[in-house]
């Protein structure tokens, strides 16, 4: 039987690691808030909106790409439908599924929210890190969130495209 207890490097690297789970989107969750009167999932869902062709895109995929449950995302897409960001429709080729489609409106709140965002992300994240140790993070991010959702992991851009996002 293996030890029940994780080692001390085990315990320090987990605990700080749910650390960086709990507070890096607590910041990033307060600093749209202020900017945007958003929440960090619900500008999740307008950025990949407008990343996804036609701006628009099945409400399963963008719950996998959001990294939201199918519920919690029906919640936040009504209220974003309810301020004028989104619609949703029933796809024409296939009935059982809805589309999300961003507005004129959701698409210029991304293009006007996304650098202050991406300052954001890099001045916590990126800015700390060199090179390998992006590279280290992207895969260690990989390795640990693929058994727990590959869906997720599936939508994202291939590894080593490193283009820029078009949002």
């Amino acid at each position: 039987m293996s030890d029940p207890h994780l080692t001390s490097q085990q315990d320090r690297t987990w605990n700080l690691l749910v650390g960086v789970m709990m507070w890096l989107p607590a910041e990033l969750d307060a600093f749209l808030q202020r900017t945007t009167g958003l929440s960090h999932c619900e500008y999740q869902v307008l950025r990949w909106l407008s990343a996804g062709e036609d701006r628009e895109i099945h409400m399963s995929r963008l719950a996998a790409t959001a990294n939201v449950t199918p519920s919690h995302l029906s919640r936040i897409v009504a209220r974003l439908e309810k301020q004028g960001s989104l619609t949703r429709s029933a796809d024409q080729t296939d009935a059982r599924k809805t589309l999300a489609r961003l507005t004129d409106a959701g698409t210029l709140i991304v293009e006007e929210t996304e650098p202050a965002y991406v300052a954001e992300v890099r001045r916590h994240v990126f800015d700390r890190l060199d090179q390998q140790a992006i590279e280290q993070l992207e895969t260690l991010t990989e390795t640990i969130l693929t058994p727990l959702r590959s869906d997720c992991v599936a939508v994202l851009p291939a590894r080593n495209s490193h283009e820029k996002r078009a949002v």
